[in-house]
């Protein structure tokens, strides 16, 4: 939410709009406001289809518009009590984390093992190497010998 005016005013629906009713919404403003449909500057285009563009995956996604409207309720409580939200909100009632990491999936994971088991399997096969060789492990300095 980066301007004062709310999702649902910029679709131009109510709070209480349906998924249908947001999805007619969007698609009439994005034929109005698409940069290469409409007759406004093409950057004024751009920056009014990205804000309905972001209205609509905000409040089509039920978690999303869910956080959101808790956002709205606790800014309309801190404008009476005149204090400011935190962007870094724990919700207590969906237990989601707002602007923080998410966590790591499966397949990430399984990515990190395997660089863990390269890198053990590559420093233990340098040091084999370099044991067959002759190599000393324990080395001097060359600047330490004169």
């Amino acid at each position: 939410m980066k301007s004062e005016t709310s999702y649902y005013k910029i679709l131009g629906v109510k709070e209480n709009a349906s998924n249908h009713e947001l999805r007619k919404a969007f698609c009439k403003l994005s034929i109005e406001l698409h940069p290469d449909t409409t007759s406004l500057e093409i950057d004024v285009a751009k920056s009014k289809f990205q804000e309905v563009l972001e209205a609509y995956e905000n409040l089509n996604n039920t978690n999303l518009r869910k956080i959101y409207d808790e956002k709205i309720k606790e800014k309309s409580k801190s404008k009476t009590n005149s204090k400011s939200l935190n962007n870094l909100i724990i919700d207590s009632h969906n237990q989601n984390l707002i602007g923080n990491r998410r966590p790591f999936s499966n397949g990430e994971l399984f990515s990190l093992f395997l660089l863990i088991i390269i890198i053990s399997i590559s420093l233990i096969f340098s040091i084999f190497i370099a044991s067959f060789t002759g190599k000393e492990l324990d080395t001097i300095p060359l600047w330490l010998i004169k």
